[in-house]
């Protein structure tokens, strides 16, 4: 019965390991290599020296590939979830978490239940009403959203910080300054940027002109 090669006896795979010693490889992988190695037929494990040595540098190399791999999640697409959002949130029939046409209440309110300094809340205006707030959850961090009625549909403007988030996507505008990402799917419009460390998501029932109207009521 043919025996496992010693680490010892390896000169290559033993300059390896020296050379990458500081680097962690994901748990369980060396495991798992050795125990493929292992299941491959006896001829295979008796390859020549030299074919044996470019094996174990190939596997040391993706080894340290893995290993210098960020194991975070990737920078996240934003896309359309707030639209989403809202959409579920109007199907559902719920009310807001509170229900309240006082701006400084809202931002008081959420601010005890976000991570982050909520930014002022527009006062809104003859014709756009403030209703209240809402606390949500986008990719694991928790949203503002201040929800308003615009001559009788809804329009909520969610900001989150913007830490590891891609807020821009769908068509591409320039506006005051802003570069907004604007989506559109049925009868609702979402429009987003990002500013002073934190994103503005704001989705309406809305047509994308109606939508950038109400921004600008609302100076935002």
């Amino acid at each position: 019965m043919s025996e496992r090669p010693q680490r010892s006896d390896d000169p290559v795979a033993a300059a390896l390991r020296k050379a990458f010693a500081d680097q962690r490889p994901p748990h369980g992988l060396e495991r798992r290599l050795a125990r493929s190695l292992r299941m491959l037929p006896s001829a295979a494990r008796t390859v020549p020296i030299w074919r044996r040595f470019a094996m174990t540098a190939a596997a040391a190399v993706l080894i340290l590939l893995l290993a210098v791999t960020p194991s975070g999640p990737r920078r996240a697409e934003l896309a359309d979830v707030p639209l989403k959002e809202l959409e579920a949130f109007i199907d559902s029939n719920r009310s807001v978490d509170v229900e309240t046409d006082d701006p400084t209440w809202v931002r008081a309110w959420l601010a005890q239940r976000v991570t982050f300094a909520p930014p002022p809340v527009a006062q809104g205006s003859t014709k756009i009403e403030l209703i209240g707030g809402r606390l949500c959850l986008f990719a694991g961090r928790r949203v503002a959203s201040y929800m308003y009625r615009v001559q009788g549909r809804l329009l909520s403007i969610y900001v989150m910080t913007a830490a590891g988030l891609n807020p821009i996507g769908g068509t591409r505008i320039e506006r005051e300054g802003r570069t907004l990402g604007i989506t559109r799917e049925g009868h609702f419009t979402q429009a987003s940027w990002s500013e002073d460390g934190l994103i503005y998501s704001a989705v309406g029932e809305l047509s994308e002109p109606g939508l950038l109207a109400a921004l600008d009521e609302l100076k935002l």
